[in-house]
């Protein structure tokens, strides 16, 4: 029980499907570079086992898919000190959760340290999400702490560590927030008092990004924020966890600016891809750019969640049919990697279902109830019979402003020997569209084209060898 509530109420996310981990960065025309793993593959920090099923895989997906709902959108968040606020801004960071495969990591060095110990950097692994925008890692003294298969950062060692005292005005938070005589963040999950939460100082350090071209470079940048966990509850992990922290690439909110926006880089992309043998990139800066006859664009939105990318979903298809989804779609969309899977409110879930069991009915294939569903299959809500052979499975069309975005079935549903599930998700406040529906395309996020920000993406084959 104490698992499942840390699960539903944590999440950051990143919940997807990639690890990243070598980076370049350099001022002016060059870019930041992430290599992207699986979270299954062996190589990835996050690897489950290789006893583990493809249905106990899924399933992990879907935790972790229900969880970023929880977190994304409370219907109420309670501040650390005990008083009400509606408002999602103070719930903006995630922290770490059971390494259920579904995160992307971002192997980052932090501050700088005298060559007798060792390297001028400490390096650790952070989860990446693009929809918290604070990045923090868990530092030395903390009590009560996260557990982590490293030491902490030894912010006392670093010489580049500046501490910011409490109401000074680099201070990105109010006083309220301060950590002692410090400024500070505060973060809590859930709706109800003793669940996780996390608290700490925010202070002023150098980030280091490894390079992972063939002119090998190290690019520093200094005086930049960063979140310094020191205080953690209720958190149920594993003790070998491997993620030290969180790197935020989400739009903005309440206290310290996203990595991009810190670095002056205001344009990143990435390219999520299927197999867990796979790798990818993902970039921050001049590179993330997309050029190109398939590439189309639809603009950015501002919602009720600031840290998120929000766009303007017109209506979905399937197999081409378009479902008239029209009012149900007011509120438009988030586009999340930090989710496993597309998740909808249930009228439009409802409205999506129905569609596909639509579609199905016309081959005589009936989804699976109570009474019929086998035990070996999934946690999605909708699965059918497979039938020997049958290959005609449908693509699922988000129609944006301006922009469709074609998702082609191996990335609709999860297929096994004998069935088949439709890997959405109902229960969201809001539709989230995940990394399994945004797998083979790259995605552009151009921060400075438009009013609020431009989305390129086009098809692209996103995995080369891990």
């Amino acid at each position: 029980m104490a698992f499942m509530e840390t699960v539903l109420s944590l999440i950051f996310l990143l919940s997807s499907s990639l690890l990243l981990y070598s980076i370049v960065a350099h001022e002016g025309p060059e870019s930041i570079t992430l290599s992207l793993i699986h979270p299954f593959s062996v190589h990835s920090p996050f690897y489950p086992g290789k006893n583990r099923t493809d249905v106990e895989k899924t399933n992990l997906l879907i935790q972790a898919t229900e969880a970023r709902m929880q977190h994304l959108f409370p219907t109420t968040t309670m501040r650390q000190d005990g008083s009400w606020n509606g408002s999602s801004e103070v719930d903006d960071i995630a922290t770490l959760v059971k390494l259920t495969g579904v995160y992307y990591l971002a192997q980052v060095g932090i501050g700088s340290f005298p060559p007798n110990l060792g390297r001028k950097w400490k390096s650790y692994f952070l989860i990446m999400d693009t929809g918290s925008h604070i990045t923090w890692v868990q530092c030395e003294g903390c009590d009560p702490c996260l557990p982590l298969s490293q030491p902490n950062f030894p912010y006392r060692q670093s010489q580049s560590y500046r501490p910011i005292p409490c109401g000074h005005r680099d201070c990105p938070t109010t006083r309220e927030d301060c950590f002692g005589t410090f400024c500070g963040f505060k973060i809590s999950y859930g709706v109800r008092s003793g669940g996780p939460s996390t608290k700490g100082t925010i202070v002023r350090e150098t980030l280091t990004f490894l390079s992972d071209t063939t002119r090998v470079r190290v690019e520093s940048y200094p005086n930049f924020f960063l979140g310094c966990g020191l205080q953690s509850y209720n958190h149920m992990l594993p003790p070998q966890n491997q993620a030290a922290g969180l790197l935020g690439l989400g739009f903005g909110g309440y206290g310290t600016s996203p990595i991009w926006r810190q670095i002056n880089k205001k344009r990143f992309s990435y390219c999520l891809f299927n197999s867990e043998q796979a790798s990818s990139k993902l970039y921050i800066g001049e590179r993330a750019r997309m050029v190109g006859p398939q590439v189309v664009s639809t603009p950015l939105i501002r919602g009720s969640n600031p840290s998120l990318y929000y766009l303007d979903l017109q209506d979905i298809s399937i197999a081409g049919s378009p479902l008239g989804l029209g009012r149900s779609l007011s509120a438009g969309c988030t586009i999340d990697t930090g989710a496993a899977t597309t998740s909808f409110d249930s009228n439009v879930y409802a409205r999506v279902r129905a569609g596909f069991v639509q579609y199905f009915a016309q081959f005589h294939i009936q989804p699976y109830n109570s009474r019929t569903r086998p035990r070996y299959v999934p946690d999605y809500d909708l699965c059918f019979p497979s039938p020997s052979g049958f290959n005609r499975f449908p693509t699922m069309t988000f129609h944006f402003r301006g922009a469709n975005l074609v998702v082609q079935p191996i990335n609709v549903f999860t297929k096994g020997a004998h069935f088949v599930c439709v890997a959405l998700i109902p229960g969201a406040a809001t539709t989230i569209i995940g990394a399994f529906q945004q797998a083979q395309h790259r995605f552009s996020y151009d921060l400075e084209l438009g009013d609020t920000g431009t989305l390129f993406f086009a098809p692209e084959d996103c995995g080369g060898s891990a």
